[in-house]
């Protein structure tokens, strides 16, 4: 009898274990649609002419996608995302006309707005379990917004990527009239240089321990190999308020040179921080460095950037200003500088609006250009 007793406990274990199998295997992924429309209105003033643009704000533009995640096995969680982003007049494209000086990414050179379209973000498929997880597919590198910790509430109006808005207006020469007198654009003179965004990778996470996480990544983009190493770090610190730091480094295959051709590696090294206190004060801070490829013969170049915020928050209610410093960005010698005030308010939370101003300023060895000034205010609406 204990024997039979036995046969049959055996027999029933069996019988659940496989039907638990069963039921994780066929039940179906949890999904979930979600997106956002970030639209504003740009004024934007190079010392020779002004405009009014209508624009899709780079900082987080408008997009939408789809998430699924679901229990394959007792210990291990299967997911995916898929998503697309569709700005017309991308606030960092905008400009006056020169196609000499629009944004190496433009689609339309020589334009002073483009028509949106479709573009991948992510196409991105994980497993998850108790030792961390493993991404593959187009997403994010590993240290992808190691540069942009902020916890100022004011990112919509003036982040840490100071040329999201207004970075294709370029600095003209003094007493230029239309059409003349182009230099640099803003963008290329001084930005973030947040390592190397979104690719085909494999990326592994590891668990968070003690409010720390270490990410390390390899992909492909279109010029060749990247590699990047990152440390994130997010903490309640009770009464001292809320912390936010990462640091990353990179390496990415780019060409030597766009008339000779070739191939160069560029490393990025880097990290932000940023801390809220309880009474609302902030103060945020990033700071990175970037090898930049240079023709046979020429002097090294890297580039510097260092960005500085002082913010207030307080329920509903964000206001910042923040100081940036670009150095050699385009050329040895170059000091780009930028001021801005921003302000936010996000009485719920799929809702913000926001006013900004800053100035852009560039100083050359062979002498100074005009100042670019851009004034923002817009909207972010999600769901």
């Amino acid at each position: 009898m204990k024997l039979r007793k036995t046969q049959v406990a055996a027999a029933v274990g069996a019988a659940l274990f496989v039907a638990g199998t069963t039921v994780y295997a066929q039940t179906a992924p949890t999904v979930q649609v979600y997106g956002q429309v970030s639209r504003a209105l740009l004024f934007a003033d190079d010392g020779t002419q002004s405009k009014w643009f209508h624009v899709d704000n780079e900082a987080s533009g408008t997009r939408f996608g789809i998430t699924g995640t679901g229990q394959a096995l007792p210990a291990l969680r299967f997911g995916f995302r898929i998503e697309v982003d569709l700005q017309s007049n991308e606030s960092q494209r905008v400009n006056f006309g020169s196609g000499a000086n629009t944004p190496p990414t433009s689609n339309f050179p020589g334009h002073d707005e483009d028509a949106g379209g479709f573009a991948e973000r992510h196409m991105d498929a994980w497993m998850e379990g108790a030792w961390g997880r493993l991404n593959i597919g187009q997403g994010d590198g590993a240290a992808n917004g190691a540069s942009e910790s902020d916890l100022s509430g004011t990112g919509m109006a003036n982040g840490i990527g100071v040329a999201d808005i207004g970075g294709g207006i370029a600095h003209r020469t003094a007493g230029a009239v239309p059409g003349t007198g182009f230099g640099p654009t803003v963008g290329s003179t001084i930005n973030q240089q947040d390592f190397e965004s979104r690719y085909d990778r494999l990326m592994y996470v590891t668990p968070t321990f003690g409010g720390f996480r270490a990410q390390a990544s390899w992909g492909q983009n279109g010029n060749g190999d990247i590699k990047e190493l990152a440390a994130f770090y997010g903490a309640k610190l009770g009464g001292f308020g809320e912390l936010a730091a990462a640091l990353g480094w990179s390496e990415a295959a780019v060409p030597f040179s766009t008339t000779t051709g070739g191939q160069t590696k560029r490393e990025t090294f880097g990290g932000s921080i940023s801390w809220l206190h309880g009474s609302g004060i902030n103060l945020t801070a990033a700071w990175t460095e970037r090898d930049n490829n240079v023709a046979v013969g020429a002097t090294t170049r890297d580039s510097t950037f260092t960005y500085l915020k002082l913010g207030f928050k307080r329920g509903a209610h964000a206001v910042a200003v923040d100081w940036a410093m670009g150095e050699d960005f385009v050329a040895v010698g170059d000091e780009a500088t930028m001021y801005g005030i921003g302000y936010v308010w996000n009485p719920v939370r799929w809702l913000e609006l926001y006013a900004a101003y800053k100035i852009h300023q560039l100083d050359r060895t062979a002498g100074s250009l005009e100042d670019v000034t851009i004034g923002t205010i817009g909207t972010r609406v999600r769901f």
